[in-house]
């Protein structure tokens, strides 16, 4: 498999927030189910401060594959994080 696609860093993009956003639980949260403590973030808006942090650490891949000079994956990456980005101002705006 060629480590230089698109689809390779959308994955990878997508996966990076969740698992801050679940040791962001883990840690500040840890008496909540992480269903349950996405499904309460959801309903009252507060899991956008949360997501916004989580969305940095994509920084992390991206400099990763651009210093690698993989920039097909790391336009994954950015185009996950606009999708995040989407969901971020959804919630401000909700």
């Amino acid at each position: 498999m060629n480590k230089n696609q698109i689809i390779l860093g959308i994955i990878i993009g997508i996966i990076i927030p969740i698992v801050i956003l679940w040791l962001v639980k883990l840690y500040h949260f840890s008496h909540l189910s992480y269903l349950l403590f996405l499904k309460t973030g959801f309903l009252t808006g507060t899991l956008s401060p949360w997501l916004k942090i989580a969305t940095l650490f994509n920084l992390i891949p991206f400099f990763g594959f651009v210093n690698k000079n993989r920039l097909k994956s790391g336009r994954g990456v950015v185009f996950a994080t606009l999708l995040y980005g989407l969901v971020i101002v959804y919630f401000t705006l909700m």
